[in-house]
């Protein structure tokens, strides 16, 4: 009887210590949401404008959302042309109504698109 507690005794002392190593290792990791500046490399909250450590602006290319260091230019990654001006507006095919460059359905007459209106130039 005496050899069961013992045991039984080990075994809960093995659970918490072992509970409190997981827990312990689970906050040293990477904070939840951060990414890497991309100027200073440093970590800092996903949904930020600018980085809280260099204070340089942060930009996202509109169209694939990755990372642009000038925010003049072009994006490295699907070569989307980026200006920080205003973004151009197309005419809808069917009621010549502005639509927003990104928008898949016009606004005047609800006409929907499979992609973003592009006008050839």
């Amino acid at each position: 009887m005496a050899n069961e507690i013992i045991i039984g005794a080990a075994i809960l002392v093995g659970a918490i210590v072992l509970a409190w190593v997981l827990s312990w290792r689970s906050r040293k990791g990477p904070k939840k949401h951060e990414i890497d500046c991309p100027h200073c490399a440093r970590k800092m909250p996903h949904d930020s404008r600018s980085c809280p450590n260099c204070a340089k602006p942060i930009h996202k290319c509109p169209t694939c959302n990755a990372f642009i260091l000038e925010e003049d230019g072009k994006c490295e990654v699907c070569g989307e042309s980026v200006s920080k001006g205003p973004r151009p507006v197309h005419h809808c095919p069917k009621c010549n109504a502005p639509v927003a460059a990104t928008s898949r359905k016009c606004p005047g007459c609800g006409e929907e698109y499979w992609s973003p209106i592009v006008t050839e130039k």
